[in-house]
């Protein structure tokens, strides 16, 4: 699925820590994608998230990276026959700023039993 989320508010906000925000209410889904436009992402503003439980999922991802900015585009990759999360995904930015506090704060933190790793995902061979 693809997200757009955030409001206004959540645009401006830029003090404080975004971890300590999380479970704030608020965020508002303004667009959803399908289709072709669902497999493109925007490289330079693209984030790996690695290590995931195979519970996790597209809202899931949501949750925890909303507080750093707006997020354009979520994905976590599951797999076919069991239906479960192979344990990585990838997050979009609509703000490069906003990945970059995204991955700082989110490296090396401990989800769902696991130590995530975050970091810049490498751009697609063609």
């Amino acid at each position: 699925m693809n997200w757009l989320i955030g409001t206004k508010a959540d645009e401006a906000k830029s003090a404080g820590d975004p971890l300590a925000q999380m479970g704030r209410g608020g965020a508002v889904l303004m667009h959803e994608r399908s289709g072709t436009d669902m497999r493109r992402r925007n490289e330079e503003n693209s984030v790996r998230v690695t290590n995931l439980s195979e519970d996790t999922r597209e809202p899931d991802l949501v949750e925890l990276f909303r507080p750093f900015g707006l997020v354009s585009r979520v994905y976590v990759a599951i797999d076919q026959k069991t239906g479960t999360s192979r344990g990585f995904g990838f997050v979009n930015f609509v703000n490069r700023e906003d990945a970059e506090r995204a991955i700082n704060k989110l490296n090396g933190y401990g989800y769902d039993n696991l130590i995530l790793r975050v970091e810049w995902a490498a751009p697609r061979a063609n």
